[in-house]
């Protein structure tokens, strides 16, 4: 089976999940915000997190989604 997705992760953090367990939580990058095959992507970055196996997004910027694992998951990135 080919694979028909890039995600890359771009960095992993200390934090902790919605029950303030502690986990790690992952910034990840998309080529077009869609989570799609690589055929249909249109060019337009987006940013997600990954907590525990889910994503949380879509953030149109680096910093957006950085922001958004602090509040959320007091991630601390270094």
């Amino acid at each position: 089976m080919p694979i028909t997705e890039v995600v890359r992760v771009l960095a992993k953090a200390p934090g902790m999940d919605d029950g303030g367990a502690p986990t790690s939580v992952e910034l990840l990058y998309d080529t077009d915000g869609h989570a799609g095959p690589d055929r249909l992507a249109i060019g337009s970055p987006s940013f997600w997190l990954r907590v525990n196996g889910r994503s949380h997004g879509l953030y149109s910027d680096e910093t957006g989604a950085i922001e958004a694992a602090q509040v959320r998951f007091a991630a601390t990135f270094i």
